[in-house]
């Protein structure tokens, strides 16, 4: 971004530096939802595997138009592809961590060490790319982020390759393309999370525009004000993202979006009321302190929110808020300044994201994780398929809801013909299902019985016993059924189990008649 800037300026000044940003901004925006629609239908390792050697090949040829001294318009066509190419991205590695965690702590940690990561790679990126800059060219700089991508292109392939849910045959093309901004719109708790990220990003736009009038006009520290000021944000970055670390290993993202709110708006009140240079320095070490946290805290609750087939496309939904936010924010500017002066726009500023998390309060405070989830239990739902769909909040609540059933070997856990009142899980041990006397199949640790008389409402379609001492987990009726047939991809799932097992038991009284 760095060297294409300066390309842009060299070849049309200042406006070709915007021109080029909305050039890139404005397919990348349109093109997520079916960019988070792919990451949500093909394995996400694939999708970055994919995203990252296009990113590879497409600067390669942008180094060589700048060295071949192409028109400008190639170049900028070649950036706004880039542009669009990375929007898969963000919401492919984010949907990919709940698929490769083994606990919803690891969930939040892995979430925050990403954005601690991006923070960091960030600053080097920009403090390196603008000393090697100075002495080579735009088109070495880009020769060398093709480079890079390469590089991360090796590194994804040691990832392993997650499986994707067959698609839905009754689900069509539009329908799909909407899900995430459908589930979206249908959830309290998601709207409230992308309104606080819509809010976060423009103030990022906003305080784009004020970093340059406050160092110059309010600080009065010329340009390398922006420079030191820029500093302070990356510094306060990394610091947030080791708070968010720390916050979420111990399951905190309520007191983590707090303390990002107030992080971000208390230092730009006091610098509008009483200007300096060091609450200065301090309001963008604050801004980047606290918008590490929100961002992250954002992404943790979307994945914990989202189901995971739509997840991808909830995250491109964030994602496009964070881009088109930013824009809104850089526009809206120059208004707010002219309307309440510089000291003013800085108090508006500073208070807006505070005050909506003030008056959103009781709402957030639900979004915290709670009690320790057992990490077993935790991971033996997630790979049922009944409950592999769910969001990870709900999976969270079920696994503290399991109960602990030990059973020795020879002993009926079900009986055929009796009302069902319980699912179970096995952990450990196994069982044989029988119908009518004759031995239908045997289940091991991961498997699960006794959904059929629970979702269809009838008696128990047949016994199970188990062959060896057995650790089973058993979840009552009501939780069951508010959590699978409140859920249309679980309940579908539910579903085609218990017609595979019905449809397999017409077939075998057919085949003995």
């Amino acid at each position: 971004m760095l060297a294409l800037g300066v390309f842009a300026f060299r070849r049309g000044g200042t406006a070709a530096v915007g021109l080029v940003a909305l050039i890139q901004a404005i397919p990348a925006v349109l093109a997520a939802p079916f960019l988070g629609l792919a990451a949500d239908h093909y394995p996400r390792q694939r999708m970055l595997l994919l995203t990252n050697a296009l990113r590879a090949l497409l600067l390669a040829a942008v180094a060589v138009a700048m060295l071949a001294g192409t028109a400008t318009a190639v170049v900028f066509v070649l950036a706004a592809l880039f542009s669009t190419v990375s929007t898969a991205n963000q919401p492919a590695r984010a949907a990919l961590i709940p698929v490769l965690a083994r606990s919803p702590s690891e969930v939040s940690s892995a979430t925050a060490v990403v954005g601690t990561i991006d923070t960091a790679s960030f600053l080097l990126g920009a403090g390196f790319g603008g000393i090697i800059l100075a002495s080579t060219s735009v088109a070495f700089v880009t020769a060398l982020c093709c480079v890079a991508y390469c590089l991360a292109t090796l590194l994804i392939l040691e990832i392993p390759v997650d499986g994707r849910p067959p698609r839905r045959s009754s689900e069509r093309p539009i329908k799909a393309l909407a899900a995430g901004f459908h589930l979206v719109l249908g959830d309290d708790r998601l709207r409230l999370v992308i309104g606080m990220t819509a809010m976060l990003s423009m103030i990022d736009g906003l305080t784009n525009v004020f970093v340059i009038v406050t160092a110059i006009h309010l600080l009065r520290t010329g340009t390398a004000g922006i420079g030191y000021l820029n500093i302070a944000r990356g510094a306060g970055g990394l610091a947030g993202g080791a708070m968010a670390y720390a916050l979420f290993g111990r399951s905190r993202l309520t007191t983590a979006l707090a303390l990002g709110s107030l992080a971000i708006g208390a230092p730009f009140v006091a610098l509008g009321l009483v200007p300096g240079v060091a609450l200065g320095l301090l309001a963008w070490g604050g801004l980047g302190f606290g918008y590490v946290l929100v961002k992250v805290s954002a992404i943790a609750m979307v994945q914990r929110l989202s189901g995971d087939r739509v997840l991808a496309r909830v995250l491109a939904v964030l994602e496009t808020t964070l881009v088109g936010s930013i824009g809104l924010g850089a526009i809206l500017a120059p208004g707010l300044e002219s309307m309440l002066g510089l000291q003013g726009a800085l108090i508006a500023t500073g208070a807006a994201l505070p005050l909506l998390a003030a008056a959103r309060w009781k709402a957030i405070r639900h979004f915290e994780i709670g009690s320790p989830v057992p990490q077993r239990e935790f991971a033996l739902l997630r790979q049922c398929a009944l409950f592999a769909p769910l969001p990870l909040a709900t999976v969270e609540g079920l696994a503290r809801r399991l109960e602990p059933v030990d059973v020795h070997a020879g002993v009926e856990v079900i009986t055929q013909g009796d009302v069902g009142d319980r699912f179970y899980l096995i952990a450990d041990g196994a069982v044989e299902v029988l119908q009518d006397g004759v031995l239908i199949r045997r289940q091991g640790p991961g498997e699960s019985f006794g959904e059929i008389a629970l979702l269809h409402d009838v008696t128990r379609t047949a016994t199970v016993r188990t062959v060896e001492d057995s650790h089973l987990l058993a979840l009552e009726r009501s939780p069951f059924l508010l959590s699978v047939t409140g859920h249309s991809d679980s309940h579908s799932a539910g579903l085609e189990v218990a017609e595979t097992f019905l449809g397999n038991r017409l077939a075998s009284e057919q085949g003995g008649a």
